[in-house]
């Protein structure tokens, strides 16, 4: 399932992916793609693949259910459409964007210490 998320954006396609929980894989050929465990085992997992594009994210997820098979003709069995995508993807369009809509502290605004925001 692919899905382009408009920017502005609040930080890098890497480190919002590493925000929601993905961690970084480095597959085949070196190319960098991100995955996030569903259990406690290496598979099932969310596996996305994501580059910064014209201001904003394209982001090309699946679901892969177990490793692939590099030497059997099909090197992927991911599945790339259904309930459980779609809900991982509306997930990730959801936060992303409330990333992007939250305000940081203004460069005019005074940067207060803990103890003066709790004391004054």
């Amino acid at each position: 399932m692919q899905n382009f998320i408009s920017g502005p954006l609040a930080d890098n396609a890497r480190n919002l992916m590493r925000r929601l929980g993905y961690g970084e894989h480095i597959g085949h050929g070196g190319q960098i793609s991100f995955s996030r465990r569903l259990a406690g085992s290496d598979f099932p997992r969310f596996h996305a693949y994501v580059e910064d594009k014209n201001g904003g994210v394209q982001v090309n997820l699946h679901l892969d259910q177990k490793p692939s098979n590099l030497g059997s003709g099909a090197m992927h069995g991911g599945e790339y459409e259904g309930p459980m995508i779609q809900n991982e993807m509306d997930r990730l369009i959801r936060v992303i964007r409330s990333m992007s809509t939250n305000k940081t502290v203004e460069p005019d605004e005074e940067k207060k210490g803990f103890f003066s925001k709790i004391f004054g």
